[in-house]
């Protein structure tokens, strides 16, 4: 029961619960590599994410352009009681547009996270070998992050801004499976927007996750994860004050994932690689490409 019990502490799995945080919108990234939650069950933690999510248009010419973004999170996690887990978030974002003769760089502090989660089933024996783990959560997004009102007028869209000007509501579920030296986990992670200051509607958001892990052990303290799996993410159509919705908004796509987890006694190195292989972002004037994360945890 212990060994299978720190497998579930190092497995800190790819799942989505940067909610809403859309790689095509102003919230942050989502089902972009965020080794979420699950990265210790236990210990109170401590962390820095980075990300990278590139976009490029199918236009040519002149209207072609490339879209980076660019995150840094700061991530805490506290365990108030045996069930009961509170986390915050906090990105700074660099969001660069390169275009013929009109490059455009953001950078600053995007919008804070809080997040609780209570645990169902913890560890739960079943099947004489397996284990099962499953929590729910909820949080708030707070308008902390900039935002431009102005950006509209400028001829950029909405999505580069830095933060989205409105509270966020963010539902989560994370499952976990285990069996032997193998197991599966599964995440859903769902943020509903309210209206930013200026009346501007940022679509709903919704991400999904399912990868395969297997330790490897090095010894009792030093153990490695590799995974691989599938994630997808959806994102509703921005709306105008006016409602009209926000050409070139939403959209959708699969991503296939495969990353490793390496840690080494209180400190953890994560590191996923998201591939999309089906997407239609933005009526298709854009195209995703391949995403990278890395997650430093100190373990408290």
């Amino acid at each position: 029961m212990a060994k299978h019990f720190w497998v579930l502490l190092l497995v800190s799995l790819p799942f989505a619960t940067s909610f809403g945080q859309s790689c095509c919108n102003a919230g942050g990234l989502s089902s972009c590599g965020s080794t979420g939650l699950l990265t210790n069950l236990r210990n109170n933690s401590i962390g820095l994410r980075f990300m990278a999510v590139p976009f490029e248009t199918t236009a040519s010419g002149e209207e072609s352009y490339r879209d980076n973004f660019l995150v840094a999170e700061f991530v805490g996690r506290y365990q108030v009681s045996s069930r009961i887990r509170v986390g915050i978030q906090q990105p700074y974002r660099w969001n660069y547009r390169q275009q013929t003769g009109q490059d455009e760089l953001l950078h600053g502090l995007a919008d804070t996270r809080l997040m609780g989660n209570y645990t169902l089933l913890d560890n739960k024996q079943f099947a004489h070998t397996s284990l099962i783990y499953l929590e729910m959560g909820a949080g708030l997004k707070l308008p902390t992050g900039k935002y431009d009102q102005s950006i509209y007028f400028r001829d950029l869209p909405g999505n580069l801004n830095l933060g989205m000007g409105n509270f966020g509501y963010l539902l989560q579920s994370n499952l976990v499976v285990f069996h032997k030296k193998m197991g599966v986990a599964h995440t859903l992670g769902v943020q509903l927007n309210g209206k930013s200051r200026d009346d501007y509607h940022f679509g709903h958001q919704f991400s999904s996750s399912l990868l395969l892990f297997r330790e490897l052990a090095l010894n009792e303290k030093n153990k490695l994860v590799p995974m691989a799996g599938i994630s997808t993410e959806y994102f509703g159509k921005n709306h105008f004050p006016s409602g009209n919705f926000a050409e070139g908004s939403g959209g959708h796509g699969w991503l296939a994932q495969a990353g490793l987890n390496a840690r080494f006694r209180v400190f953890q190195v994560s590191a996923l690689t998201s591939l999309p292989i089906e997407q239609d972002y933005s009526q298709r004037a854009i195209v995703a490409k391949q995403r990278y994360s890395l997650e430093l945890t100190y373990f408290l």
